[in-house]
């Protein structure tokens, strides 16, 4: 097995994920927040949805609600996703695509399986993470992005592959900004084999086990499916073991600062700014879905040109 390389970042917690239901009715497994954090870097939620096979008419999504200050972005690992807002965006995501979308000041969306799953059924499997906008930029205007597949950088060798979501990897630069940075990228590692992933110093970090089991940081722990490894922040990089095959989110960035408050879909610094979001979505102010929008045929599937893992990697 191969040596974890000297400074390297140790392993603080392994924590496993607890299993809660979310809009319909569908389980999901939330990494964080957990117990004794709020966040990992600027990801203060991380929920993994499926994978689950549906049957025709048996797929489950989140109907319209609202969100207030924070940031979502969606990740597609499988299946196809619908996602509907009160700023006039209609968009699905498919397979390996990810999708953003900035509440800010307020914003109402509806998410879920597109027609096609409705009608048919099929796989869904994917995440959502939730970012943290900082103190003075919960008010800022809601924004929706969507990232197709080959707008994600791709890197590849040594048995693994990274797909750089958010932050810098070598040369290779992530589609995803916030105000708050992040840093997120999906590594997939075949059966034994080792990835020493330079990581950005000083940050908050950590890993989520999508399938599979490895042994990670200096010295290793060993990690399994719905589990959340949080790193030492000290230390250069991480030490990433598969022991078969290992599907992992590598996420973090600048620490959260101060306690935050939450009230369901609303997350705020102050009180004043919680009752402020419910008054505004009560009252309308964060406007209502057109859902009589056209919506899109299923997009073409498209891959990002693959690059080397830089040798620093």
């Amino acid at each position: 097995m191969t040596q974890p390389r000297s400074g390297g970042r140790a392993v603080a917690s392994v924590v496993p994920a607890t299993r809660t239901l979310e809009g319909e009715g569908f389980e999901v497994r939330r990494a964080i927040p957990g117990p004794g954090f709020q966040s990992v870097g600027p990801f203060i939620m991380l929920d993994h949805f499926g994978p689950k096979n549906y049957g025709p008419g048996e797929a489950l999504g989140a109907p319209e609600h609202p969100h207030f200050g924070i940031e979502t972005l969606t990740y597609m690992l499988d299946g196809y996703g619908l996602h509907r807002d009160s700023i006039g965006n209609v968009s699905i995501t498919g397979p390996g695509e990810a999708q953003w979308m900035r509440a800010g000041r307020g914003i109402v969306h509806d998410e879920g399986a597109d027609p096609e799953a409705r009608e048919r059924g099929g796989m869904n499997h994917g995440i959502q993470l939730w970012i943290n906008l900082p103190k003075g930029h919960r008010d800022a205007p809601p924004e929706y992005k969507p990232y197709r597949a080959d707008v994600i950088p791709e890197l590849v060798g040594n048995n693994a592959t990274i797909r750089l979501l958010a932050g810098k990897l070598g040369t290779a630069i992530g589609p995803v900004t916030s105000f708050a940075p992040p840093w997120l990228a999906h590594v997939t590692l075949a059966p034994g084999a080792t990835l020493e992933l330079a990581t950005p110093a000083g940050i908050d970090l950590g890993a989520y086990i999508l399938s599979g089991s490895g042994r990670f940081g200096a010295p290793a722990h060993e990690a399994h499916e719905g589990e959340l490894v949080r790193f030492a922040q000290t230390g250069a990089g991480v030490t990433i073991v598969a022991e078969g095959a290992l599907d992992a989110l590598v996420l973090g960035g600048p620490p959260v600062e101060g306690q935050l408050l939450r009230y369901g879909p609303f997350v705020a610094d102050t009180r004043q700014e919680l009752l402020r979001a419910v008054t505004d979505y009560q009252t309308g102010a964060m406007g209502s879905i057109d859902f009589s929008k056209p919506i899109p045929a299923r997009p073409a599937p498209l891959r990002a040109a693959r690059q080397p893992i830089p040798a620093s990697v």
